[in-house]
């Protein structure tokens, strides 16, 4: 996530692909030569609705999803009214109770809620297993409570139908957090559907989160959700379009996600550019027909994703979408499969590669592998931020990659041993707004550079690796990089992670 990080005049070098812009429906523009997955129209020979989530998947992942079938599967069909800002739906979660105890209750989080979101959900009917259920809010409508006539039982698996409507603020978007916004040609509607809060031994995590950083916390689940909208608009989300039924004013798609934390839906009539990558294929849709500014991202966004397959491991899906909305608050936020990028940030500042790379790099640290983000930011913003000198070390050489970390120690610099020089294991709460990016992402990303200086360049690369391999769809704490390092180089790194980390 990228809000009001520091501006810096660096050297923009452009990246030569041969991209066309496209309009509603364009052909996809290959940056080479690999095989585009199908995406729309992809027949299937199962009647299972998870089996179809592989549709959503790189083809060198499709397995996952076997792997991972018990994961909360959310169920979503309704219609989004750009005139009235609104997402009407019902909603069918199926999970099944891994938190460790027996539930007699289930909490959901109502994101747009959030004073610093500016919108509403309502939810007007839930029913459990065919039950009507009474809801209940709390935390000023930020939670919505549901109770059980009987505790539902370790391991059993139970069924919640919502009916809601979510409603976009159209103004005051340099006011609020900005990403749940209708600019006049985009709406965007990230988180905005009641999500299960996080539950751990019968302990449910329902914090109201700090929006000086991200805000959603969740473990994968899978998504399949259809969405009618009118013919002028393109729907762009998180996963994979699988059917679009056309009428003569509207059209109704159905997409489904794979394995991902979160989703996201942004309605647009911006048109958009494309390229494939590794059999992935990346959309940059851009506004003010600004088709230069367009595949300069895309060309970054490219590059971008060729190096962390190479240096991380592969990227597990078969899409990637970047968007823009025009709400003046922030510069780039990331979620899963789809980048929201400012307006006021696209191409206009020196700092617009390091931006586009960022967010892309947050699809391995985040979406992939989670963690905390309000508890323990740091440990995807320090890598993530970390991604962008990876980056400059392939794209731009080494020299360019130390010239990041110098940049990074400059701005750290400014309140190095001072009162504001926490220890990176620190919540975003008793972090200042001020000094929220030169820790967390600075701080962290000088941090994860100690390591590679101690261990080496090739214990370092395969420790990156093992990092992926090991945690892909987990929410780990920092805890777990310190045993890819150590694993990787025989080695103790348990000291740089108590001195940096620990603030020991």
């Amino acid at each position: 996530m990228h809000r009001s990080l520091v501006s810096r005049l660096l050297a923009l070098v452009a990246i030569t692909l041969f991209i066309t812009a496209c309009g509603s429906n364009p052909a996809a523009i290959t940056s080479d030569p690999s095989p585009v997955a199908p995406l729309k129209g992809s027949e299937t020979t199962t009647t299972n609705p998870r089996d179809e989530q592989r549709l959503a998947m790189h083809p060198s992942t499709v397995g996952d999803i076997d792997a991972h079938r018990d994961v909360p599967f959310y169920q979503i069909s309704g219609t989004i009214d750009p005139q009235g800002l609104t997402w009407q739906a019902q909603q069918t979660l199926t999970f099944v109770n891994h938190s460790g105890a027996a539930l007699d209750r289930l909490y959901f989080r109502l994101y747009p809620n959030l004073p610093d979101m500016g919108g509403d959900l309502s939810i007007s009917s839930a029913q459990i297993n065919g039950v009507a259920a009474l809801v209940q809010y709390e935390a000023d409508r930020y939670i919505a409570r549901l109770d059980f006539p009987a505790p539902i039982a370790i391991d059993a698996t139970t069924t919640v139908t919502l009916d809601f409507v979510t409603t976009v603020p159209n103004e005051g978007g340099a006011d609020l957090f900005g990403t749940l916004y209708f600019d006049g040609q985009s709406i965007s509607l990230p988180t905005a559907y009641p999500l299960l809060a996080n539950t751990q031994g019968g302990d449910w995590d329902l914090a109201i989160p700090n929006s000086n950083g991200d805000l959603v916390t969740s473990p994968v689940a899978m998504y399949d959700v259809t969405t009618t909208i009118p013919n002028t608009y393109t729907l762009v989300s998180t996963g994979t379009t699988t059917t679009t039924s056309p009428t003569e004013t509207t059209q109704t798609v159905r997409v489904v996600s794979g394995l991902q934390r979160d989703f996201m839906l942004f309605v647009t009539s911006n048109p958009y550019v494309s390229a494939v990558v590794d059999g992935t294929t990346i959309n940059m849709y851009y506004p003010n027909n600004d088709i230069d500014s367009a595949n300069l991202a895309l060309g970054y966004a490219s590059a971008a994703l060729r190096v962390f397959n190479t240096t991380i491991g592969q990227y597990p899906y078969n899409e990637l979408d970047m968007v823009t909305s025009n709400s003046g608050s922030f510069e780039g936020i990331e979620y899963p499969g789809i980048l929201l990028y400012s307006q006021d940030y696209f191409n206009t500042q020196p700092d617009f590669e390091d931006l586009v790379v960022h967010e892309v790099g947050h699809q391995w640290f985040y979406n992939v592998i989670g963690n905390d983000v309000q508890q323990r930011a740091w440990v995807d913003e320090s890598l993530t931020t970390y991604t962008q000198v990876l980056y400059a070390d392939a794209v731009h050489g080494i020299d360019a990659g130390r010239k990041q970390i110098q940049m990074f120690s400059t701005d750290y610099d400014q309140i190095r041993d001072t009162s504001d020089d926490l220890k990176l294991d620190s919540p975003i709460d008793t972090i200042g707004e001020d000094t929220y990016s030169l820790i967390t992402y600075y701080k962290g990303a000088l941090y994860i550079d100690a390591i590679r200086s101690q261990i080496g360049e090739q214990a370092f690369a395969q420790a990156l690796k093992t990092y992926y391999a090991d945690n892909r769809y987990a929410i780990v704490d920092g805890t777990a990089f310190v045993a890819a390092a150590q694993s990787a180089c025989d080695c103790d790194i348990q000291p740089l992670y108590n001195q940096w980390v620990l603030g020991e």
